[in-house]
């Protein structure tokens, strides 16, 4: 009897920690010309994550077109995870255009209250994830 809980309590451990988080943030440069500092984040509460999910789903299409002054490549690959399988992966715009890509027809525009639930889920302000400058620019 005792081995059996031991057992059963042992499959509930392995059951409920997964080795894929629930998503994952890493952030790169669309530029060569510009260097990001390294930013990676995971989240693995899935119910904090799904807030993220959802809003990502529901943002709105882009413009066609987009005039954005300023773009130094700021990008990040958000990609969000169900057990040992990628569910969503897409590409955020930290500058320039600020849109969310999930194909080269599917792209959506993001608002201040996507950038704020993003920073808040990911333990930080919005300024160090929203139009970074790049490591040269930054001098």
């Amino acid at each position: 009897m005792r081995l059996a809980l031991v057992a059963l309590a042992a499959l509930l451990i392995v059951s409920c920690t997964s080795s894929v988080p629930a998503m994952r943030i890493t952030r790169f440069s669309t530029s060569p010309a510009h260097h990001y500092a390294a930013f990676d984040r995971s989240i693995v509460d899935p119910f904090v994550t799904r807030r993220v999910y959802d809003a990502v789903r529901a943002l709105p299409p882009a413009p066609n077109v987009c005039f954005a002054e300023t773009s130094y490549g700021l990008s990040y690959r958000l990609s969000f995870n169900d057990a040992s399988r990628v569910i969503l992966s897409v590409v955020v715009e930290g500058d320039g255009c600020v849109q969310v890509t999930f194909s080269d027809a599917d792209r959506r525009a993001t608002d201040d209250a996507f950038w704020d639930l993003l920073a808040d889920t990911l333990g930080v302000k919005k300024t160090e994830i929203l139009f970074v400058l790049p490591d040269e620019v930054r001098r």
